[in-house]
């Protein structure tokens, strides 16, 4: 009886143990936050914002909350002001989205959306609120099921070297986007941690779902541990925002001062 009562403390602290390794295993960590600058071919348009939260529990799955916040700058905002905010609540087991929030405000345009995933069974619900009422729509998912922002998070938790292919899927405003994200290059970047050699992701998306997909992004990570997204470039039907990381915190990398 004794051995038994030691034994159950013990199973516990391993248990425990291996969970936490497991926690602490994952690239990025709470309350992790990159500022972007963010130009539009050669105008400075304003900044982009991406920080990583506790997103409590959606439907009992512990999650992390992925916000951005994509801000024009004063002068910008006379052409086309945007103030567009995103939630993403990522499985942080499964790795998988489950609630998605979108908040746009993009010249006259306003609108609210969120999405709820149920991976198990592959659904999700698309709700879209706008003057006049709302539109509610179910959808199949694919397996897995990713979002705008989770893909760039998802993409640090791989093992990759140049020439792999990377299988994900979007699923997202009732549309199904299956992508393969070719890691292209290798390249020497000047970042606000030094010069470091970085991978260059870009998506293989077919023309089919190029469509129905209003965004095609390029990824640039770190070669370490850490892979942090230090450059983005965002392609969309009237030309491309690049984004350069100008300012990080709670990343495990020290900024060059």
């Amino acid at each position: 009886m004794k051995i038994k009562t030691i034994a159950i403390p013990i199973f516990f602290l391993l248990l425990f143990a291996i969970v936490l390794h497991a926690q602490e295993a994952v690239p990025f960590k709470i309350e992790e936050k990159l500022i972007y600058n963010t130009s539009f071919g050669i105008v400075n348009a304003g900044t982009f914002t991406m920080t990583l939260e506790d997103g409590g529990e959606i439907m009992g799955h512990p999650c992390y909350c992925i916000k951005t916040l994509s801000k024009t700058n004063p002068i910008f905002d006379f052409v086309y002001k945007i103030r567009d905010e995103t939630e993403s609540y990522w499985d942080n087991n499964k790795f998988v989205v489950r609630k998605f929030i979108k908040r746009i405000s993009e010249g006259n345009w306003k609108q609210y959306r969120i999405h709820y995933y149920f991976p198990e069974d592959t659904t999700y619900y698309y709700v879209t609120y706008k003057k006049g009422g709302q539109t509610k729509k179910k959808s199949t998912s694919l397996a897995d099921p990713q979002d705008t922002y989770t893909i760039i998070y998802w993409v640090r938790l791989q093992e990759f070297i140049v020439g792999d292919t990377l299988n994900l899927n979007i699923s997202l405003d009732g549309d199904n986007h299956p992508v393969k994200l070719l890691v292209e290059k290798k390249e020497k970047l000047t970042t606000i941690f030094g010069d470091k050699e970085c991978y260059k992701i870009t998506p293989i998306i077919p023309k089919e779902s190029q469509k129905k997909s209003s965004i095609v992004m390029d990824i640039w990570v770190t070669d370490d541990e850490y892979k942090i997204p230090v450059k983005l470039i965002i392609r969309i039907k009237y030309g491309n925002f690049t984004m350069f990381l100008k300012d990080a915190e709670n990343t495990g990398l020290s900024i060059n001062k």
